[in-house]
């Protein structure tokens, strides 16, 4: 995903209009990730795209796994999350 998919112009459109926030789960502060992790998408799966609202903090989207994202999918994706917190 990062090398062939975040990179597209369509995808790297959507993400930058967004600020990015990652959760590495095996560090020293896993115990905290796991927990942030259930709280936030009641799943430990990784990947996992989460697309918040910076203001309320509501979740605009959310895909567990990359499940064969193609370019256009993903941007897809992204542009709906984005798309619905404009409304």
């Amino acid at each position: 995903m990062e090398q062939s998919v975040f990179p597209a112009p369509a995808v790297a459109g959507e993400l930058n209009r967004m600020i990015e926030a990652r959760l590495h789960n095996d560090g020293p502060a896993e115990e905290e990730v796991r927990r942030l992790e259930l709280e936030l998408v009641d799943s430990y799966a990784t990947p996992v795209y989460l697309v918040l609202d910076p203001v309320s903090g509501e979740q605009l989207g959310v895909q567990h796994g990359a499940r064969d994202f193609d370019t256009e999918g993903f941007a897809a994706f992204l542009r709906a999350a984005r798309l619905s917190a404009e409304d």
